[in-house]
């Protein structure tokens, strides 16, 4: 029996077996998360999300997060269990746990969960099926793994502050935390792959991902090709939009003060736009993709001098009628507590409602991936820490995970065996694709004759499609479709980005390709859904994002939104569809049972905002909030001016602060009445912020770095 007949088989038993209906794709996975930081927590919050048990290692007591307003999200549907990893008794317990686990996650740090007894050498010998997870900053090994592991470090290092765009001068805070979010993609992308791997293969293994894979994950767009030490944005004849480029992607103010976004990447769609903006007798009519045609100089002045003003004519409603009734891409700008009300959203039943100590009953982003027959349930409210420490003997696995019975055929890549279809074009499907392909999928792109319309954008292009194999179809005739087809009864996933009705009328409906093949799984990443009031409206990054928000989470308190923040719909939806389609093929593996799914963009995009809540009446409930000048999220994680640059710190805990006002000299610091305690700090911001000022005001960067790095307090220079 080769492995598709052992898969079938094992998968059709497992389906007799099963005494009850699952909770989620993830229904009886146990996840044990002794993580700190908000990328583990992400990850693992998803994992929950779609149906896994995850227990929560946590001090005893809680740290000091244990009442931030993050946790209400990234926490939800969790148990939590103390436990102190430095001690002989919180070790056992963690150890007790894992023997009933499947994963485990840790972000220890660089060797210090081998020191403590708990790394993947010695758990692997006692319990090998254990898929290990280490979450570092910048990896196990190198010349960055012993420095400090917190995102606006590593953004201060590797030079993302000094690419976001900002209201001022020099490193730019990022108020969007793009590579936690990067980070927890693509740790559960690897989760579920190890997963997959563990079934066909018996074993479980370790699993390294760190903030720098994030943000080398994020930098797939705009950094695929560098040759002048340059990114894609910034490679043109001007800093303004996308230079000589025949597009414009931007928010702009209206008449009446609020903000909307455009996008004309669609066919036809600059010309169009130029001839509602009353430019149309001034802008070439172009044959063929517009942006293969650059800008001439008359144009150019045109797009990015004049159209900020001529949209500054009309009201928001009034120009979004007149665009969407030419079937042009735009999109309101929105702050991320207003999308609660959107009306495609609650079509959607993305928001979901829990009950709240602190203000009776919030609104989070739920579950965004939408299954025809593995529907998770709804999430519960975080747990009190500790509340879970008594149950710890209801932890079990399940056999359902369990690894294939007498497999020979084993895999070398986690994706080795599956056959992916990417009908998609742009960006976020077909990365979505090229990630799966990355873990050994082979995909197949299939385009229309005339190409990809991103094909002229090579950076992107070549970002979401390298290690693909390439067919060109007419898929408006019957002989284009009767090879999609013949290519369909041989897959195991189709992929598609098509607005609602057009798969259906070229033959590549969810329904005739089920009849070809019924194993199929059917992956579709539109941009608003299948159905719903936005449903029909085109859809292009980084238009989504700023529809939820991240223009303003960028742009800093009471700030005008920025043009763009590093990270966008496009990639997250390209993530999201990669998890999707793992969370259906081990579905389909453990089950026997396919499905069609579906992520659109505007649920990425969702999901990228989650670590806020709002109350009821709309009231935001921010996990963070970046300043205005745009120099931090509080007066301890946050850049600083020094007499000759910038320095940014991360310091958290009592113990940290202390190292920090030693170095500098003001060691009384850390006994002022206004710092002693995380919450004393906390309600002393403005003042704790002001001092911090002055006394890097009186330093120079290098000095300044030398001093708190030399006592062992996390600090960067921004490049």
């Amino acid at each position: 029996m080769d492995t598709d007949e052992t898969l079938a088989a094992y998968g059709a038993a497992s389906c007799e077996k099963k005494e009850r209906a699952m909770a989620g794709p993830l229904d009886g996975l146990v996840v044990i998360d002794a993580s700190w930081g908000m990328p583990a927590a992400v990850s693992t919050m998803m994992l929950a999300d779609y149906g896994a048990r995850v227990i929560k290692v946590e001090r005893p007591g809680g740290g000091p997060d244990a009442g931030a307003n993050i946790r209400k999200s990234t926490d939800r549907g969790k148990w939590s269990v103390e436990a102190d990893p430095h001690t002989d008794e919180g070790r056992a317990i963690i150890r007790g746990l894992v023997a009933n686990a499947d994963v485990f996650v840790e972000s220890f740090g660089v060797g210090k969960a081998d020191a403590l007894g708990l790394g993947y050498d010695e758990l692997h010998a006692q319990f090998p099926e254990l898929v290990y997870v280490s979450v570092t900053g910048y990896g196990n090994v190198g010349p960055h793994a012993e420095r400090p592991g917190y995102e606006a470090l590593l953004n201060a290092r590797l030079g993302q502050m000094a690419e976001q765009e900002g209201h001022r001068d020099g490193p730019i805070f990022m108020g969007h935390p793009t590579v936690s979010y990067g980070t927890a993609f693509i740790t559960t992308i690897g989760i579920l792959s190890a997963l997959r791997a563990r079934k066909i293969n018996g074993a479980g293994q370790k699993l390294d991902t760190s903030l720098l894979d994030g943000m080398l994950a994020i930098a797939s767009m705009n950094w695929w090709w560098n040759e002048k030490d340059i990114s894609y944005l910034a490679r043109s004849v001007t800093q303004k939009g996308f230079g000589n480029k025949r597009l414009i992607t931007d928010p702009f103010q209206c008449a009446d003060g609020k903000w909307l976004v455009v996008h004309t990447g669609g066919p036809g769609a600059y010309k169009r736009t130029m001839d509602i903006l009353g430019f149309g007798d001034r802008t070439q009519t172009i044959d063929g993709p517009e942006m293969a045609v650059p800008l001439d100089e008359v144009e150019l002045d045109i797009a990015r001098n004049q159209v900020p003003q001529a949209f500054k004519q009309r009201n928001r409603d009034e120009w979004l009628e007149m665009l969407h009734a030419d079937d042009i891409a735009a999109l309101p700008l929105n702050h991320p507590e207003d999308i609660f009300a959107d009306d495609q959203v609650q079509f959607a039943g993305v928001p979901i409602e829990l009950p709240d100590e602190d203000y009776g009953t919030i609104q989070q982003v739920g579950p965004v991936i939408r299954f025809e027959k593995s529907k998770p349930a709804t999430p519960v409210p975080a747990p009190k820490v500790g509340e879970h420490n008594s149950r710890t003997d209801e932890i079990a696995r399940s056999d359902v995970w369990a690894p294939l019975p007498d497999n020979s055929e084993k895999v070398t890549r986690p994706l080795q065996g599956v056959k992916i279809l990417d009908f998609s074009s742009y960006f976020a499907t077909g990365f979505g694709a090229r990630l799966l392909s990355d873990l050994g999928a082979e995909v197949i792109k299939i385009e229309p004759l005339i190409g990809d319309q991103m094909r002229p954008l090579g950076d992107l292009f070549e970002g979401a499609n390298r290690g693909k194999r390439n067919i060109a179809l007419d898929l408006r005739k019957p002989e284009g479709q009767e090879i999609a087809h013949r290519l369909v009864a041989e897959a195991d996933v189709v992929m598609h980005n098509y607005r609602p009705g057009k798969a259906e009328k070229i033959g590549l409906g969810y329904e005739t390709l089920k009849a070809i093949n019924p194993d199929v799984i059917y992956a579709y990443l539109p941009g608003f859904g299948s159905a719903g009031p936005k449903s029909s409206l085109k859809s292009f990054a980084p238009m989504v994002s700023g529809m939820v928000g991240l223009n303003f989470e960028g742009s800093g308190r009471g700030n005008l939104p920025i043009r763009r923040v590093i990270g966008n719909e496009d990639l997250y939806n390209g993530f999201l569809g990669a998890v999707t389609v793992l969370l259906a093929l081990n579905h389909r593996l453990n089950t026997g049972e396919t499905q069609s799914v579906e992520s659109p963009q505007l649920h990425s995009s969702l999901f990228v905002v989650s670590e806020h809540s709002a109350t009821l009446d709309g009231k935001a409930i921010p996990a963070h909030e970046l300043d205005a000048d745009q120099t931090g999220w509080s007066p301890l994680y946050r850049l600083y001016r020094t007499n000759d640059g910038w320095i940014a710190i991360a310091v958290f805990g009592n113990a940290a602060f202390v190292r920090l006002v030693e170095a500098l000299g003001r060691p009384e610091l850390a006994t002022d009445a206004r710092f002693t305690t995380h919450t004393d700090r906390s309600a002393n911001a403005d003042a704790l912020a002001e001092t911090l000022t002055d006394l890097f005001a009186g330093l120079d960067s290098e000095s300044a770095f030398k001093l708190l790095d030399n006592n062992s307090v996390p600090v960067e220079i921004p490049l």
